[in-house]
C-alpha cells in the first residue's frame, strides 16, 4: 500500500534540500511535484526532478498559491534556505501585503505584554 500523496508542492530554497526532497518523493511514490523556486536561490538543477518549476521572488504569495491550487496541489512542503539578504530585497504582492499587515497587528511588543498581577 502506497501512502505517499499523489502530488506535491515544493517551496524551493537553496542548496541540496530541495533537491533531496524531490529525489526522494519520487522515491516513496509521488506522481507529480509542482515547485515554486526562489529566483537566485534555487538551483536550476531541480527542474528536470519536478514536473512544474515555476520561478518567484521572494514576497509573490499571490503566484505562488496561485501555482499550486491551479495544479490541484493539497499539500506543500517548504525545503532549503532563503538568504537573509533576499529577504530584505522583499517586493510583496497585494495578497502578501495583506498577510503582512495583519501580522503588524497581531505582533506582541514589549509593552503588549501583560504580567500577573497579584
Amino acid at each position: 500500500m502506497n501512502l505517499a500523496p499523489e502530488s506535491i508542492g515544493l517551496i524551493a530554497g537553496s542548496r541540496s534540500l530541495p533537491l533531496d526532497f524531490a529525489r526522494l518523493a519520487r522515491a516513496a511514490g509521488v506522481r507529480r511535484i509542482v515547485c515554486t523556486a526562489v529566483e537566485g536561490e534555487t538551483d536550476p538543477a531541480l527542474a528536470p526532478l519536478v514536473d512544474d518549476l515555476i520561478w518567484l521572488n521572494v514576497g509573490q504569495l499571490g503566484k505562488m498559491i496561485s501555482a499550486f491550487t491551479s495544479r490541484g496541489v493539497k499539500q506543500v512542503v517548504m525545503a532549503g534556505q532563503v538568504a537573509p539578504k533576499n529577504l530584505f530585497d522583499l517586493r510583496p504582492d497585494l495578497r502578501a501585503l495583506g498577510v503582512l499587515m495583519r501580522l503588524k497587528e497581531k505582533m506582541p511588543t514589549p509593552f503588549s505584554a501583560r504580567l500577573p498581577m497579584n
